[in-house]
């Protein structure tokens, strides 16, 4: 497969491209005319109920496919031809029924979804954010507020329940006379870990309604106001800096560099040394393994844990050695965030903390 055509799979594999009706029709093939003009891209699908938002506009112009930035820049293109059998962008080729039109979403291989551009009235985009930076405002019967900041450019995230706090940056596009609301970044920085676009349709007082990906699929979103606290909001000790981190995506779970411990695992062998007890009278061998999440600002959480015996069969061990691990192991928190290659921006990282026991004593710790 040509460098180009490999460029080509990789792009397909971020869109889901949809059409903005919502009433439920028939299946029906894609074709050279059905699918011309512009797309908003979605979602893709990246695991089992699990989206990643996509931020590309993908624009059909006869026999030719552009791929565009919101700012309308075109940064690749492909000729694409139908067939009764397969489509053709450029040089590679994929079966027609991965592709179809199905309760007004475009489907591309069983991957891909978005919706087309939808046409709305012209709307203010300095008197629109003065209204959105004047309230808070919460999502339908979702638990949580937005709050948004017009100065700083920021936006503020509160799940009412958890009391999770999660500080993003915002911005607003306008391309072929829709307005677009960005969210993306996180605490530390605003160019990275963009969220599912909308585009939006209207607002008067009492509702702002937008349009985009949300909860699987594309959908009228309204946000409804509620009267702004003036209380300070201050954020839980763990929180992802990109919500879209995958434990079942190996990009996720390995292609990271730099996560340590400050002292390294020798620091980390000589704090188990010191408070891991080995209780009295177990005979339990086997391997203990502890998974969890290393933010971009160093901190630990989102722990997971699996044992397996001496013939890495999986099994559980008891309370007093489970419980000890697991425990100690929350109270590493002096790490290194692990970076993005090339960028060397720092990330959400996934580490792994295996624990070699044999009769309750912890003698080996690796990751």
């Amino acid at each position: 497969m040509k460098y180009q055509d490999k460029i080509i799979y990789l792009l397909l594999g971020i869109f889901i491209i949809g059409l903005n009706s919502c009433k439920q029709k028939e299946t029906l093939p894609i074709d050279e005319n059905s699918i011309q003009g512009t797309w908003i891209g979605g979602a893709f699908i990246y695991d089992r109920d699990f989206y990643l938002p996509s931020n590309y506009v993908l624009e059909f112009k006869k026999d030719t496919l552009h791929f565009k930035k919101l700012s309308g820049t075109t940064f690749f293109k492909n000729r694409i031809q139908f067939s009764k059998d397969s489509i053709t962008l450029d040089t590679t080729s994929y079966p027609i029924r991965k592709f179809y039109i199905k309760n007004d979403q475009l489907n591309f291989l069983d991957k891909i979804e978005a919706h087309r551009l939808i046409t709305t009235k012209t709307i203010n985009v300095q008197e629109f954010e003065d209204f959105l930076s004047s309230k808070d405002w919460k999502i339908n019967e979702e638990t949580g507020i937005f709050r948004f900041s017009k100065e700083e450019k920021q936006l503020q995230f509160i799940n009412t329940n958890s009391d999770e706090y999660y500080t993003y940056c915002y911005e607003f596009i306008t391309f072929q006379n829709a307005l677009f609301l960005i969210k993306k970044g996180n605490q530390l920085a605003c160019d990275q870990n963009y969220q599912f676009w909308e585009q939006v349709l209207s607002y008067d007082e009492n509702s702002i309604y937008t349009f985009g990906f949300r909860d699987g699929e594309f959908k009228k979103i309204q946000y409804i106001p509620v009267r702004r606290s003036d209380a300070e909001i201050k954020p839980v000790s763990f929180q992802l800096c990109n919500q879209y981190i995958n434990k079942n995506f190996p990009g996720d779970r390995y292609y990271y560099q730099g996560t340590a411990y400050k002292g390294g695992l020798y620091h980390i062998r000589k704090i188990f040394k010191e408070y891991y007890k080995k209780p009295d009278g177990n005979t339990e061998s086997g391997i203990f393994q502890v998974r969890f999440v290393v933010n971009c600002e160093g901190k630990a959480g989102m722990y997971e844990t699996q044992a397996f015996d001496t013939d890495y069969q999986h099994k559980e061990f008891s309370e007093e050695v489970a419980n000890q691990i697991l425990e100690i192991t929350k109270g590493l928190q002096d790490w290194i965030p692990g970076r993005k290659p090339k960028s060397n921006k720092a990330i959400d990282t996934y580490i792994y903390l295996s624990f070699r026991i044999k009769n309750g004593k912890i003698i080996r710790i690796y990751p």
